[in-house]
């Protein structure tokens, strides 16, 4: 009903069930005791096996993929998910051993929350762009432009368009925490590379 509509009430789902509302109320606490279910149900199948010992950008690379594979799966079901917690479920382990590896590889507590935060941007944002149209811009409006009428002609059209910048997305996010990792980390990158220099002076 939700991906029908983007919502539903009880007395509607009650209808589709051919039962009475007070029914549901035997098995359901009501809206929010189903909301709840349906957010467990996605939230298993987004579930991901990370490994501890992973690069981190691998890491990222997996669990936005599976993540955006499986919201695009319901598209409308996102701003009720969006507005309600998380709770002990099997995504609360994916989440934590993302955590792991990302505080393994020297981020801050703080980026580490901020990474987790822009992943659940970026897959809810590329689920919702797969179901929009592969050209988004009609001809008769590019006829209109320049600039942007010859970038949209180069632009390889054997590749999904919604892929091309999912992809593209994660790779600059995973460019931009690289960046700010070594920043955080000026001094073990000096030490390297003293080490690398002395080293050196040793075989030479």
């Amino acid at each position: 009903m939700t991906s029908e509509t983007g919502g539903f009430t009880v007395p509607e789902l009650a209808r589709r069930l051919n039962v009475r509302p007070s029914s549901l109320y035997n098995h359901v606490s009501g809206r929010a005791g189903i909301i709840e279910l349906i957010r467990k149900q996605l939230h298993e199948a987004m579930a991901v096996r990370v490994d501890v010992n992973a690069d981190w950008p691998d890491v990222i690379r997996l669990v936005a993929s599976a993540h955006r594979a499986s919201m695009a799966k319901h598209p409308w079901l996102i701003p009720l998910l969006a507005t309600s917690p998380a709770d002990l479920d099997t995504s609360i382990t994916t989440i934590e051993n993302v955590a792991t590896v990302l505080s393994k590889a020297g981020f801050t507590d703080r980026d580490v929350m901020m990474a987790i935060a822009v992943i659940d941007i970026i897959t809810i944002g590329a689920s919702l762009d797969l179901v929009s149209p592969q050209d988004l811009y009609p001809a008769e409006v590019l006829a209109e432009t320049t600039t942007l009428a010859r970038i949209t002609r180069s632009v390889p059209s054997d590749v999904p368009r919604a892929d091309a910048a999912f992809e593209f997305t994660v790779e600059l996010v995973i460019e931009a925490l690289e960046v700010r990792l070594n920043r955080s980390h000026p001094a073990s990158h000096d030490d390297l590379i003293r080490k690398s220099a002395a080293g050196r002076r040793q075989t030479g």
